[in-house]
């Protein structure tokens, strides 16, 4: 009797557990109509690919992609080799909403390639494919340059009231703010400036000047920067020599003053020596430059010369393109085109 007693309590208990366990799995069961999906992805927000070295705040965004709210057990950051590591626990995150997570900040260190990683401890989360993100962070070399562009006037130009433009181009690493931009125009006397021109990153600033009356004469155009903290200082200028449009055939004089001349010949020039004949006003010291359409110099040649006379010069190592040969004697200058065909 007593042995069929322990049976049966025995047997009522295992029958009850059954019974509590299907229960269990299925108050567990996703009913229909009612959120599913539990899926939390992970972006690092700070710090950035190309990071200024100093103070960093160590950001990251959790968004919820799933439909269901979701308890974020554990998110881990560790920065590599330079040893950051923190974490934050327990973070909640809404059904489409994200939750921005600042942790300790780190010391980034100049001239030195990390590694970031952050991951969240989920174990319910459905899609582990967007639970890690990694930054590989660049520190240096950061320096600011900014490169000065002409943009008009034009090697050639119409006499008349032309637009003056400068393209402020960065090509650093930072955003800049350019302290002031000049440009003159000789002999013409044209001067302005403006100052104060902030150029963010990977962008460019088109500065607009006032107006320019060019009265058709041979002009030097330069625009310049004074940024004493740009490193590079190669590009901060760039000269644009300006000529009148009509009659420039390379082939014909320049008479643009009273006593000084210049021919090209021959003009296209395929062979290797080209044939300067020039004019001066007086006999002395003088020189001739050409210049690529970029303004930079390709060859130069001072002499001291008649008042009339020709230079030979051999261009054998020029490559093709248009250039601007420039003659000058210290008082004044003429300018002319060259086709060089290779």
């Amino acid at each position: 009797m007593q042995n069929r007693t322990v049976l049966v309590i025995l047997t009522f208990t295992l029958c009850a557990s059954f019974a509590l366990g299907a229960n269990l799995r299925a108050v567990g069961r996703p009913r229909a109509g009612l959120p599913s999906t539990l899926d939390v992805a992970t972006e690092i927000v700070s710090p950035i690919d190309s990071q200024y070295p100093g103070l960093v705040p160590v950001q990251v965004r959790l968004t919820n992609m799933g439909d269901t709210a979701a308890l974020v057990a554990r998110l881990d950051a560790v920065i590599y080799p330079s040893g950051y590591s923190d974490y934050v626990l327990n973070i909640s995150v809404g059904v489409g909403s994200d939750t921005l997570v600042t942790m300790n900040p780190w010391v980034c260190p100049a001239l030195a390639r990390e590694s970031c990683t952050a991951w969240i401890t989920y174990p319910a989360d459905a899609n582990h494919s967007n639970d890690t993100d990694v930054v590989i962070v660049h520190t240096g070399p950061f320096f600011e340059d900014v490169a000065v562009e002409i943009v008009s006037p034009r090697a050639q130009e119409q006499p008349g009231l032309v637009p003056v433009q400068v393209k402020l181009k960065n090509v650093g690493y930072m955003a800049a703010l350019v302290p002031r931009l000049d440009l003159a125009i000789r002999p013409g006397g044209y001067w302005d400036y403006k100052e104060s021109i902030a150029v963010s990153l990977n962008s460019n600033q088109e500065v607009t000047l006032n107006l320019w009356d060019y009265a058709g004469d041979n002009e030097t155009c330069i625009a310049w920067i004074t940024y004493p903290a740009d490193t590079n200082r190669l590009n901060d200028a760039e000269v644009v020599f300006v000529i009148p449009l009509p009659g420039i055939s390379g082939r014909v004089s320049i008479q643009a003053h009273a006593g000084l001349s210049l021919a090209l010949l021959p003009s296209p020039l395929a062979g290797n020596v080209l044939h300067v004949a020039y004019g001066l006003n007086h006999a002395g010291p003088a020189s001739v430059t050409l210049f690529d359409i970029s303004g930079r110099p390709a060859a130069c040649r001072r002499f001291v010369a008649d008042r009339e006379g020709e230079l030979p010069l051999d261009l054998r190592l020029l490559s093709g393109g248009v250039y601007l040969v420039r003659l000058d004697d210290g008082h004044q200058s003429l300018v002319e085109k060259l086709v060089v065909q290779r």
